[in-house]
């Protein structure tokens, strides 16, 4: 029997450090031990890696030396692990879908207005969304007007850069931002008159397409805000599915919990036990994991090929969920930050069983 191979594309940055294991927060070594779970063979490559000409793929196998290049024909099914913002790598994953090659999360960067824009069309999800515009100078003045705490936020950011507050007293603004990458490095809050918004505020919002959302009063935990990062994806029956979550904390003095802009990860339950003490914490993981679930379906609608979100949601202190965003490509190893190493694992497991899925059924799962 011919061995079967699941194709993982990665990013140039990740590919380069397969041969000397340095591949950042991606864990070969999970890919492997996930794959061989479900009789498959995962092969390494990037987008430059694929001939249309020849059907081949160039890429990494694990052999007994080491990881050895290998040309092979384009594997059936393909999980993206990669971001492209050019036309022609786009041009070519649509060509391959064209094939009948099954390449999920083909697409793994949205933009969070287009995200926000899809979950308003549903009207279980759309009560759980926090009001977002397009950031201009008129409707932050309008949106803070209204409610007096506002996040100022790229469309297309990443990892929290470039995201910014501005919140209202009873006599002045404060606007709390930074100008250094990684922004835990670098955060100022400063005083304004109310209604004047700083320079370099009116600076970003014309050099790039920002939003402006409602900031949610988020509970907290040992005096820092916290929301929950929920990891949902298809495994082995195609069907959405929680495969663990944890939350994240904001360092001191900051606002944002993105564990790459030096927020801490920890298990769940712990947080909901010790800052909800009046809320069965079985309950709260059981909502929140009903509300992922929810929100991947209804984005799936819109969204096609994918199987993969990292979904940032809200809690307050009394108990409600709010939606935050959804990352096509969850970093996972936040799991592992919070000592969840099982659940860590798990992330690389069930892309793997969808792999097996897709090449056992031959058909992308409903809805």
């Amino acid at each position: 029997m011919q061995p079967q191979y699941v194709g993982i594309l990665l990013n140039d940055s990740t590919y380069r450090g397969i041969p000397n294991g340095k591949t950042g927060t991606e864990s070969m070594e999970n890919y492997q031990e996930a794959a061989e779970m479900y009789g498959l063979i995962p092969c390494f490559f990037r987008i430059q890696d694929l001939s249309l000409e020849t059907c081949t793929a160039a890429g990494y196998i694990r052999t007994t030396s080491g990881y050895s290049l290998t040309e092979l024909p384009i594997p059936r099914v393909i999980h993206n692990r990669a971001i492209y913002r050019d036309k022609q790598a786009h041009q070519l994953i649509d060509r391959l879908l064209s094939w009948g090659i099954f390449i999920y999360n083909s697409s793994t960067r949205y933009g969070k207005d287009t995200v926000h824009l899809m979950l308003a069309e549903d009207p279980v999800i759309r009560p759980a969304l926090p009001q977002t515009v397009p950031a201009n100078t008129a409707s932050i003045r309008s949106m803070l007007e209204q409610h007096g705490d506002l996040i100022l936020k790229p469309c297309r950011g990443s990892v929290g850069l470039g995201i910014m507050r501005l919140r209202r007293d009873k006599f002045h603004d404060h606007f709390t931002y930074s100008r250094s990458s990684p922004s835990a490095k670098g955060w100022r809050t400063v005083r304004l008159s109310r209604g004047n918004l700083p320079l370099l505020l009116r600076k970003r919002i014309r050099a790039l397409p920002f939003l402006a959302q409602q900031r949610i009063p988020l509970a907290e935990y040992a005096g820092r805000p916290y929301d929950i990062r929920v990891t949902v994806q298809r495994g082995l029956r195609g069907v959405w599915e929680v495969s663990g979550m944890f939350a994240k904390t904001s360092p001191p003095r900051t606002f944002v919990s993105n564990i790459a802009q030096g927020g801490s990860a920890y298990p769940v339950r712990e947080i909901f036990c010790r800052s909800l003490p009046g809320m069965p914490p079985d309950l709260l993981i059981e909502r929140t994991a009903h509300f992922a679930i929810q929100t991947a379906r209804s984005l799936s609608k819109h969204m096609p090929y994918a199987a993969d979100f990292g979904m940032d949601v809200a809690v307050t202190s009394e108990g409600l969920l709010y939606f935050i965003e959804a990352n096509g490509r969850d970093q996972r190893y936040g799991f592992r930050e919070a000592g969840m190493e099982e659940v860590w694992k798990e992330t690389y497991r069930k892309p793997m069983g969808f792999a097996r899925y897709l090449l056992d059924s031959g058909i992308w799962p409903a809805y």
